[in-house]
């Protein structure tokens, strides 16, 4: 009877853990770095946070923000965040110092670069209207020299655009004011634009409409780290992906996603900047080969257009060196 028992009582140990919950496995924590303050063009990120993607990947991920482009560039390179949305251009411009960073998925596949004018105003419409413009922007920044070289690609003269120096914070007001005719901003900066200037239109000249075709935003990774955790990137471009996925198809949710979690950000202009994302994040390419894909000829590309227009820091990166190819999902995830 004894080892009757004896043999139920093993059965029952075999049988009964199949019906207990498994334990969850171990989370790896994560920081990424937004390449600026969290705005409603960051979405995307929150809604694959709020939703448990990077969960479901085993991800603990914290969203960092960050005071700009060269801080998130120095945030990954350094490891304070190994993973960070990173500018390509800027990436290219700062040369060596960019080394250790790797390129895996896009994010913005049109640069979001516009010089914004009002109507009524300068009304900016055709890249001619860039000869003898006032345009606000930084001479710290490299910009000038991309509308620049713009200008000089579209048959006109890029020395003719008057840059006026003026700190980012004060570049909206003093369009509003008519104290420039144009600035320099990225896209989404439309909302913001409105309500400083009521009753006038946002106009926004995109670069992307008259033959600028570069890569911009995108999810870059300390070199180390992609080196000893590449599944761990895979998880995480995965879940991303997924992010931006849904949030550009259930605008309205991510607008309250994104206002629950940075409570500060007025949700309507959240609401906008999110139908602005649709217009870098989305084109023919990704329709075809999903949200993160990187076309190795248009990476090349980008990077011989700022190493051949702007001023480069110490020695160049070429793009091989820095595109890491096999990291976004297969099969694609596509736009809905």
């Amino acid at each position: 009877m004894l080892k009757k028992l004896g043999g139920i009582a093993a059965a029952l140990a075999l049988i009964i853990p199949a019906h207990l919950p498994a334990a969850s496995a171990a989370e790896t924590d994560i920081k990424f770095m937004l390449d600026f303050i969290s705005l409603g063009r960051h979405a995307p990120w929150y809604v694959a946070l709020e939703k448990g993607y990077f969960k479901e990947e085993s991800l603990n991920v914290e969203i960092l923000p960050s005071k700009g482009t060269a801080d998130a560039i120095r945030g990954v390179v350094t490891g304070l965040a190994p993973i960070g949305l990173i500018d390509v251009p800027s990436l290219v411009a700062s040369g060596k110092a960019g080394g250790d960073i790797k390129i895996v998925a896009a994010a913005y596949v049109e640069a979001p670069y516009c010089v914004y004018s009002l109507k009524p105003g300068a009304n900016v419409t055709r890249p001619a209207q860039l000869e003898g413009l006032k345009f606000g922007s930084s001479s710290a920044s490299f910009i000038p020299q991309i509308w620049r070289a713009f200008m000089n690609m579209n048959h006109l003269d890029g020395s003719k655009l008057e840059v006026v120096n003026i700190d980012a914070a004060a570049r909206v007001p003093m369009l509003a004011a008519g104290q420039v005719d144009g600035i320099d901003q990225f896209l989404m900066a439309a909302p913001a634009i409105r309500r400083a200037a009521p009753g006038k239109e946002a106009v926004c000249l995109f670069a992307a409409d008259y033959g600028l075709d570069l890569y911009s935003n995108s999810i870059g990774v300390n070199k180390s780290f992609l080196d000893h955790n590449p599944e761990t990137v895979r998880g995480f471009v995965r879940a991303a992906i997924r992010g931006w996925q849904y949030a550009l198809a259930h605008r309205d949710e991510a607008a309250a996603i994104m206002v629950k979690r940075v409570p500060a950000l007025d949700r309507s202009i959240v609401r906008d900047e999110i139908d602005l994302l649709e217009r870098i994040a989305i084109n023919a390419d990704v329709r075809t080969n999903g949200f993160g894909h990187i076309s190795p000829e248009k990476f090349a590309k980008t990077f011989a257009f700022i190493n051949s227009n702007v001023q480069v820091t110490g020695s160049k990166l070429e793009a091989d060196q820095v595109y890491e190819p096999g990291f976004t999902p297969k099969p694609p995830i596509l736009p809905e």
